[in-house]
């Protein structure tokens, strides 16, 4: 797989250089290393995976935003459902959207239903409960309807199934108002829609590069240190896909937003919505596929690189060696990765930061890529909080329109192409996997700690923050932060939402 050369010339540098605060301790209550419980966890600021979970469905199904649903007093309240069409008016508790095929219906409830854990590629006949989150199971269903979604969750009680079926019928028949391509306001950001969607069908709108409004969380590490991390969501994985797909790899929709955003005076704003000239988009879709972005486990090698040092060797921030233990403790700050709905963790160790990484090309995706992340445990085992995802699939076959001059200087002061190959490119979620204990490479001893919020313009170092200074662009020196909302185009304009630029 082609290296990008915007990534290495941007990571060699850095090479070797809840509202509760809880103590949970390691299953024996010791570390690997014997040290008894002196390197007990805590956490704070990270809100738990059942309150998240309802949260994304009440956000999916109803009108109510995301944003709206932190803190623990909207579990009292409870919402009317928004989700699809109600074709019956005595039953508005069944629900029914346009799938069109069987495969249709299983990627809309995959989509609907990930936040759960969901078999992506094997979905139907889905079963899921708990206490704080309610019932929902998937099945696939016969005649008009291709599957059904049931449905019972305390806080959306009209709701009982979501339909997903080949036709709506006559009486459902409209034109959505709005397509993909078309930018809205809220809340002063931009957001552009990334769907291809028909009436009655889920829209889907994105924002990126708004790492000022998401908040932050921690885990301790007694002795050493703190994790930080985004604790809040990041747009879905599946609208990231689209917006991908539909948007910044289709050469004609990327000019389309990029022009717009320009004839309605928001030029500064372009980059809210997509790359805002064609080098840094090149350059951006060039890291995505990169082989140093495929990272599943922080703390091990690439598996296909076959390194011997850590992955977290690319992303120093500071470190220092105990003299007396030789033990390297530092701090290392992951960077450029697009990153994708919520961090996971698990009460014990386990966390993980999903991610969207490309794979160019069907043979490396089947025989490389799918192959290798089933067998890798933490990307796939704890399917309740974390399991790599296939989202979708695209052709780019125009080479005319991701052909560009990157515009980073090699040492000798020459510029180096930059350009995407025609192939079959695959959206694929991955976590960025790792856990509070010691690990040991060719050269020391270590103890690691991850910090996914820092911006390398400010690095420690004069030379890291000189260096990225040259590059004055958000889709490179720190990590793409992200919102989306959704909700059923019924044909007419939303009342949340400010038009900028819709399509009539």
């Amino acid at each position: 797989m082609m290296k990008n050369n915007f990534y290495f010339l941007l990571m060699a540098t850095l090479v070797c250089c809840l509202s509760l605060s809880v103590t949970s301790c390691k299953d024996d209550d010791s570390d690997n290393n014997g040290n008894g419980g002196e390197e007990q966890e805590t956490y704070e600021g990270l809100s738990t995976l059942e309150n998240d979970q309802l949260a994304d469905l009440v956000a999916a199904w109803t009108d109510a935003s995301r944003d709206d649903l932190n803190g623990t007093e909207w579990l009292n309240n409870t919402y009317e459902p928004t989700v699809g069409l109600a074709l019956d008016e005595s039953q508005p508790g069944i629900r029914s959207i346009a799938a069109s095929t069987i495969e249709g219906a299983d990627s809309i409830a995959a989509g609907m239903l990930g936040t759960l854990g969901i078999d992506y590629e094997k979905p139907a006949g889905f079963t899921y409960s708990n206490s704080q989150v309610g019932t929902v199971e998937y099945s696939h269903g016969e005649g008009n309807t291709l599957g059904t979604i049931s449905v019972k969750i305390r806080q959306i009680p009209v709701l009982q199934e979501i339909r997903l079926v080949k036709e709506l019928g006559e009486n459902a028949k409209g034109k959505p108002y709005y397509k993909c391509g078309d930018i809205v306001k809220y809340k002063d950001r931009f957001y552009v829609c990334v769907s291809n969607h028909k009436y009655g069908q889920e829209a889907r709108f994105v924002t990126l590069n708004d790492q000022d409004t998401h908040t932050k969380g921690k885990f301790t590490w007694k002795g050493v240190g703190n994790d930080t991390v985004y604790n809040d969501d990041m747009a879905k994985a599946e609208v990231l896909g689209d917006w991908l797909q539909n948007v910044v790899c289709n050469g004609t929709m990327w000019n389309s937003v990029v022009s717009r955003m320009i004839s309605t005076k928001n030029v500064q704003s372009i980059r809210q919505l997509v790359p805002e000239d064609n080098n840094i988009r090149v350059s951006f879709i060039n890291t995505l596929i990169s082989d140093e972005s495929y990272i599943p486990e922080l703390q091990k090698p690439n598996p296909l690189m076959k390194a011997t040092l850590f992955q977290y060797s690319n992303f120093a921030w500071k470190d220092r060696i105990d003299d007396e233990t030789d033990i390297l403790t530092g701090t290392f700050a992951p960077v450029g990765f697009l990153l994708a709905d919520k961090l996971r963790w698990t009460l014990i160790t386990d966390k993980w930061v999903p991610y969207i990484y490309l794979v160019k090309g069907e043979e490396t995706f089947n025989k490389v890529y799918d192959l290798e992340l089933h067998t890798i445990k933490s990307q796939y085992k704890d399917a309740s909080h974390f399991k790599f995802k296939a989202l979708n699939k695209f052709k780019i076959t125009d080479n005319d329109e991701l052909i560009g001059m990157s515009s980073l200087q090699d040492k000798n002061g020459g510029s180096s192409s930059n350009f995407i190959k025609a192939d079959t490119y695959y959206v694929c979620v991955i976590g960025m996997h790792w856990t509070h204990e010691q690990f040991y490479d060719e050269m020391s001893n270590a103890k690691v700690l991850f910090n996914f919020c820092c911006d390398y313009l400010y690095h420690p170092d004069k030379k890291q923050r000189e260096r990225f200074n040259q590059y004055p662009t958000e889709w490179g020196y720190r990590n793409i932060t992200s919102r989306s909302f959704t909700f059923t185009d019924k044909g007419s304009k939303q009342k949340s939402y400010t038009d900028v630029s819709i399509q009539k």
